[in-house]
Order: structure tokens, then C-alpha cells, then sequence
């Protein structure tokens, strides 16, 4: 019988090696996450530049966050700056209870199991070129080129409301083409089939958010945008831009360029328009709310909020809650012009503003006027008091 010696590791080589590892876990580094004051921060997408995250943890491709308290995975996302990279992101969904902290280890494991998308968003050519996107909340929409063909004729934000979770922007265009097909109005997406349905007229207003310059009392709009830019589509930020053609304000012609981001677990979108016009002197851009018959619009905050508890075309549907946030450093003031709320930006040629503005239900989670009004002053809050971080040595294994 011959025997089998199983070969043994050195003994120098396995101390050499567990002091390896002992010392690259010294070397890792957490990142620790806090909320100024008692604030809960529920949902919130913590935006971090890529290069100082990159910076602190070594071989960050293979490696994905956790919880460090209870290892559960959290979402991440990376944006890459499309003007060549010095504005590219890391991405990170939490929560956070009031007066809280939450510690983040980044591990080495499997991270080709994708994270399941929190948002969603597509161009819709079944119905000529709507641009739709929404998140578990809410859902939003604006059109394009080819149906301005039609005369349908916007730069308004539409919104579509919905009770659940899931994804709706596929099921609303394919149940609304198969009543167009079948001649049947009960399959419009105008209908309430207890998901939820479109029951919000943008017309020629500013609908959720929509842009206009004021000039000489009165507002003047760009048509439907000509050209889309996708710049992310998810898992927790879906982000694109919009272009819109040339458009003549009392004598003087206004271009303007907006992008749109939705992150997972809020209601309100991050707009930040630019505008470009010949000229040194300043033009007044606003960001709208519409008011249609029955509403109530309120300002808050010192202006700082705009709130509209809206009616929708269909009575039966309840209650709809539009709502713009001036975002931080910005100085607008309020205005009301031809039934739409605004909040007002003196800008010069190429400078960006920036604003929040979404929506709510009553038949989801917004069921009355104050509950919409607290969400917005929340919100408020947190633009204005954003999360603070610090990166720490970890000592103890993740």
C-alpha cells in the first residue's frame, strides 16, 4: 500500500499570509453617513464624487456596499460626467433614523447580480414620441417632435398617477392601445383600472415643473423638445436631458437646455434649466405649477415652496398634489400668471437654475392637502441640510 502525504503550507509562508490579510483589512476604509439635527432621512440617494470614493476603496469594481450593522447589500449606482469625467458619481440609496448614523463597508462579493431598478424610463413610439419615466412613487411624462406634428403642442410636465409599486408606463401605453384597437374607452389609461391613470390636463400650461421666461407680464413657452439625451437609466437615478428649439420672447430669441433627474424613493424631480440668449442683461426663467378650476395654490416657507392640491379631469379620481421646490442657493420669487404658479430666477445667458418639482395622490400616499404640504417642507429640510460623511479606517472585519 503506498500512502499519500497531503502537502502542508510552510508555516512562514501562512503567518506571511494571515498578516497580509490582517493588514489589508486595517487598510479598509468605511464610510460613515450622518443627518444634521433630528431629522429621520427615509429614501434618500446620497451622491458622492467617483473619484474621492475610488480614492478610499481599493478595487471598488469588485466590491459592493453593505450595511456594516447588518450586512444588508445597498444600492449603488455610478454616473460618468458625458463632458469627459471630472463630475462622475457614486451613488449610494439608504436610510437614515433621526439622529442616527449609518456605517457603510465595502466588500468583496459577487456584484454581476444586478440590484433590482428602482426607475424606469423609455421613449414611447406607439404614441408617436412621449418621453416617460417614473419611479415606485410616481410617474411623469413630456413629448416630443412627433407629436407636435400632431398639434399636440407642450413643454409642459404631465403627470400620472398610481397606488403601487410597480412599474406602470408600459402597462398605462399598452392598455390604452388595445381600447384604441378595440374601440373600447374602459382600457384608457384616462381610466382608473385600480392601478392608477392619467387624469392630470397639461394642455398648454407648465403642467409639474415646465419652464417659461416672463417678459412684460406675460409668459412665453417653447414648444415640444427636439432632442433627447439619455444620460442614466437606473438602478436608483434616472437621469436625461431635454433640447429645445429656438423660440422668439416679445423680440428676442431664447434657446434653453433642461435635464431631469428622478432618484428611487422620492416624489420630486431635480430639474436644472439653462437658458441661452444674445445679450449681458438678465431675463426672468420661472418654473410652473398649473392651477386648473377648483384648485388651491399655496406658497410656503418665505416662498421658498410652491404647492398646488389640484383637481383632475376625472372627479372621481380624488385629489392631485403638484408641488416646486427652490433648490439650495437659488433666489426666486413667486409670481401668478394666467392661473399657474411660478417661481421666478433672474438669470443671465448660460446660467443654470435649479429646482425640485413632482407630485402626489390622494388615493396613494398623499391623502389630504397637509399631508403633501409636509412632505414638501420636509423635503425642504433635507435639500438644505444634506447628509454629512466621513471616510474612517475599518479595524474590524466586514
Amino acid at each position: 500500500m503506498h500512502l499519500t502525504r497531503e502537502k502542508t503550507v510552510p508555516t512562514a509562508i501562512l503567518i506571511a499570509s494571515v498578516i497580509a490579510a490582517f493588514a489589508s483589512l486595517l487598510g479598509a476604509q468605511q464610510l460613515i453617513v450622518t443627518g444634521p439635527l433630528k431629522h429621520a432621512r427615509l429614501q434618500e440617494v446620497l451622491e458622492l464624487p467617483l473619484a474621492e470614493v475610488r480614492a478610499n476603496v481599493s478595487d471598488l469594481d469588485k466590491k459592493i456596499a453593505v450595511n456594516a450593522g447588518t450586512h444588508e447589500r445597498l444600492p449603488t449606482q455610478i454616473i460618468l460626467d458625458p463632458e469627459g469625467g471630472r463630475n462622475d458619481l457614486f451613488l449610494i440609496a439608504l436610510q437614515l433614523p433621526a439622529s442616527g448614523r449609518l456605517t457603510i463597508d465595502f466588500v468583496s462579493r459577487d456584484n454581476s447580480i444586478p440590484v433590482e431598478p428602482e426607475v424606469f424610463g423609455r421613449e414611447a413610439p406607439e404614441r408617436k414620441d412621449d418621453f416617460a419615466w417614473e419611479n415606485k412613487f410616481v410617474a411623469y411624462r413630456v413629448y416630443g417632435p412627433a407629436l407636435e406634428a400632431t398639434g399636440e403642442i407642450t413643454s409642459g410636465i404631465d403627470v400620472w398617477s398610481k397606488r403601487v409599486p410597480n412599474f406602470v408606463i408600459d402597462s398605462f401605453y399598452k392598455r390604452d392601445a388595445e381600447g384604441a384597437r378595440t374601440h373600447n374607452p374602459a382600457l384608457s389609461y384616462h381610466k382608473d383600472d385600480g392601478v392608477g391613470l392619467d387624469s392630470y390636463l397639461v394642455g398648454p400650461t407648465r403642467g409639474c415643473g415646465g419652464t417659461a421666461v416672463i417678459d412684460s407680464g406675460k409668459l412665453w413657452v417653447s414648444k415640444n423638445y427636439t432632442h433627447l439625451k439619455q444620460i442614466s437609466d437606473g438602478p436608483i437615478r434616472f437621469e436625461f436631458e431635454l433640447t429645445y428649439a429656438p423660440w422668439k420672447v416679445n423680440g428676442f430669441e431664447v434657446t434653453e437646455t433642461k435635464d431631469i433627474e428622478l432618484d428611487a424613493g422620492t416624489h420630486l424631480n431635480k430639474i436644472s434649466s439653462t437658458f441661452t440668449f444674445a445679450g449681458s442683461s438678465a431675463i426672468d426663467a420661472a418654473a410652473g405649477l398649473a392651477v386648473h378650476p377648483g384648485a388651491s395654490l399655496n406658497t410656503l416657507e418665505d416662498g421658498n415652496i410652491l404647492s398646488v392640491w389640484d383637481t383632475p379631469q376625472d372627479p372621481s379620481a380624488g385629489r392631485i398634489a403638484t408641488g416646486i421646490i427652490e433648490g439650495p442657493n437659488q433666489k426666486a420669487r413667486v409670481a401668478q400668471i394666467d392661473s399657474q404658479g411660478l417661481l421666478v430666477f433672474p438669470i443671465h445667458s448660460g446660467q443654470k437654475f435649479t429646482y425640485y418639482a413632482g407630485s402626489g395622490w390622494s388615493k396613494a400616499d398623499m391623502p389630504n392637502q397637509q399631508a403633501w404640504e409636509d412632505y414638501l417642507t420636509e423635503k425642504l429640510f433635507e435639500f438644505n441640510h444634506p447628509l454629512q460623511t466621513r471616510w474612517v479606517k475599518n479595524h474590524t472585519k466586514p
